[in-house]
């Protein structure tokens, strides 16, 4: 199960859509292609490009796919005191003393930004996933033991 915010469940859709489109264009050009000489599967370079441009879109189409049929949309945060996805977060970094705020966001972040924005299944955000404001959230993140304190949750 994939969660996703509104806008990044439509912007996978729109990006679903544009490798659609891209590799039909890539089809009409192998197409050209062959019109244009009579060797089309045997030193063609503009035919074998396509098919491997083909291949590779579509692998990356096929994963999109897969996502948006497991995807499930938040239309709204949950509300309360936990840290969930579409939630805000403010918290101090134990060891260094820096605050930093943060949105939870999709399994994919795919919209614009406005301040940081990480997903949900990043190390970060599974750590405070769930957390309430006070709490100490530990754990290993890139080889480093590292401590958040959640001071706000929006």
């Amino acid at each position: 199960m994939y969660y996703f915010l509104k806008k990044d469940f439509e912007a996978l859709n729109a990006e679903i859509g544009k490798l659609a489109d891209r590799i039909r264009e890539i089809g009409k050009e192998m197409g050209k292609s062959c019109q244009e000489g009579a060797e089309t599967f045997h030193d063609n370079f503009a035919y074998e490009d396509g098919e491997r441009q083909q291949y590779m879109w579509s692998g990356r189409i096929r994963g999109l796919i897969h996502i948006r049929n497991q995807a499930r949309v938040i239309l709204e945060p949950q509300k309360g005191d936990t840290v969930s996805i579409g939630r805000t977060v403010t918290v101090e970094d134990e060891n260094t003393g820096k605050t930093r705020i943060m949105k939870i966001g999709s399994y994919m972040v795919l919209t614009e930004k406005e301040g940081e924005v990480i997903s949900y299944n990043a190390p970060l955000a599974r750590m405070l996933v769930g957390g309430r404001v006070g709490d100490m959230k530990e754990s290993v993140i890139a080889g480093k033991q590292k401590r958040f304190r959640i001071l706000k949750i929006e």
